[in-house]
């Protein structure tokens, strides 16, 4: 009986080929429908949102930072939600937080404006400043409210949306 010259594949071969063939476009699938400067942005599909399909950085900063501005200010009104979270507290330390929390919305709002501001004069160093201020001021309501007891979770969610979507801004002018 005559040996077969007939080429043989092993099992192993096989499954190496399919496995590298799926994992060569992961990373392009992964990132499919993000825009280009939100792919190092912890939500990228609220930061391509954001964006709003700019194909330069500098659009895409002010469009982000604009979005951010949008959402801060849709979420001041919650803001008188902080009656409710701070009513068993005393009088003094109810003042004192819901002060803190207005000043750090008013913060968040003079400094993601103040970022706008710059971008018009590329003063780029100062627009990172600017959007990294807002970023830590949005804790500081929430701190605020957990350090004098008050119930956080009133304000947790709205203090989560804004920080996404300060974060995604923060993702997209680091690229600078």
């Amino acid at each position: 009986m005559a040996a077969d010259n007939h080429p043989t594949f092993s099992l192993f071969f096989v499954a190496a080929a399919v496995v590298s063939l799926l994992f060569a476009g992961g990373a392009e699938a992964r990132f499919k429908g993000i825009n280009p400067w939100c792919l190092t942005a912890d939500y990228r599909f609220l930061c391509t949102k954001m964006v709003k399909g700019a194909t330069t950085q500098e659009v895409a900063i002010a469009n982000a930072v604009q979005a951010t501005l949008n959402a801060t200010t849709r979420m001041a009104p919650k803001l008188e939600g902080l009656v409710q979270a701070v009513a068993y507290l005393p009088e003094l330390s109810k003042e004192s937080v819901i002060s803190t929390c207005r000043d750090s919305y008013d913060k968040v709002v003079e400094n993601l404006n103040e970022a706008l501001n710059f971008m018009k004069v590329n003063d780029d160093q100062s627009v990172l400043d600017r959007v990294d201020t807002a970023e830590s001021s949005i804790s500081d309501c929430l701190v605020a409210l957990k350090e004098m007891g008050g119930n956080t979770e009133s304000l947790a969610k709205t203090s989560r949306i804004l920080y996404r979507y300060v974060s995604n801004a923060m993702a997209v002018a680091t690229q600078l």
